[in-house]
């Protein structure tokens, strides 16, 4: 028995969120973020943080922001390493949580610095 949980112990792949299925990977950006739970755990904060501009009122057109996002998209998938990546990351998660809510509450926001 305790063979078998060493087994698949070391055979389970880590288990972190990420805004898309990882078994549907297939660019280095993906594989890289897949494969490394920081980058994960950006991944998945961006996504909330986005997600909840995207739902409030932050004074700008949801047009506008929906391309920003694809523009980073593009930047982003230019990363050849890791290190280009969490960079990208931690810069776009720290943007969507600096814009500017005109009425109600600002939403829910993660910092890149908060991420670990």
């Amino acid at each position: 028995m305790k063979k078998l949980v060493l087994v698949l112990a070391l055979f389970t792949p880590p288990v972190f969120a990420t805004s898309f299925d990882c078994n549907k990977a297939t660019t280095f950006v993906e594989k890289e973020i897949c494969s490394d739970s920081l980058l994960g755990k950006l991944d998945d904060a961006l996504s909330e943080n986005y997600k909840s501009m995207l739902s409030s009122n932050f004074g700008g057109s949801i047009k506008s922001l929906k391309a920003e996002q694809l523009k980073w998209l593009s930047i982003r998938n230019q990363c050849k390493n890791n290190k280009c990546l969490i960079d990208m990351y931690r810069k776009r998660v720290d943007e969507t949580c600096d814009y500017g809510v005109i009425s109600g509450v600002h939403p829910a926001c993660t910092f890149s610095a908060d991420v670990e």
